[in-house]
């Protein structure tokens, strides 16, 4: 509150904190929103703006009309645990490791989700978001087996090359010529 101005929108990206615990600090809450860019924000369309509880209808048309002059595709969520992004991502990368452990191999997953219609198979966007965002998170959390809307297992794949620093495309492996080490 200190360094803005009044009239200022607060926005945050998290995907894992109440939005509503964050606006309550505020002195207006009113001008709180989550702005939630689904990662890797470079690459995926899709913007969350989560409407907090005293979010005026000047914020979330402000928020809005933000996402369209990016060129994302905005849409209004609920300030609930993973918002819309990842309730749906955690079935489909669960599925996709169940897939996995079962004997599919991690070219065929992603080329049956790419040839479904994704822009990108579930072992790429692990590699291409970070292997060890959830895995870092569930240690925190003090729960290696956490399973909500938001985390499900099976993780022991994903556990195995977090513990190896195999964290995709941002630990590149110079003496292989990868440029990332992950799951690829």
């Amino acid at each position: 509150d200190a360094n803005t101005r009044p009239d200022a929108l607060i926005c945050t990206n998290t995907s894992g904190l109440n939005i509503d615990e964050i606006a309550g600090v505020l002195k207006d809450p009113s001008r709180c929103m989550g702005t939630h860019f689904f990662s890797p924000a470079n690459v995926m369309q899709l913007l969350e703006n989560v409407r907090t509880a005293k979010a005026t209808d000047r914020v979330i048309a402000t928020c809005m009309a933000f996402g369209k002059i990016l060129g994302k595709k905005a849409v209004l969520v609920g300030n609930c645990d993973g918002f819309v992004g990842n309730r749906m991502l955690a079935p489909y990368a669960s599925q996709a490791a169940t897939l996995l452990e079962e004997g599919a191999t991690v070219e065929q997953i992603d080329r049956v989700a790419q040839d479904f219609g994704m822009a990108m198979g579930p072992m790429t966007l692990g590699d291409l978001v970070g292997q060890e965002l959830f895995w870092k998170q569930r240690k925190a959390a003090g729960d290696a087996k956490k399973q909500t809307k938001t985390y499900m297992g099976p993780y022991e794949l994903n556990d195995w090359l977090c513990e190896r620093n195999r964290f995709g495309l941002k630990t590149p492996d110079k003496s292989i010529g990868a440029k990332g080490r992950g799951i690829y």
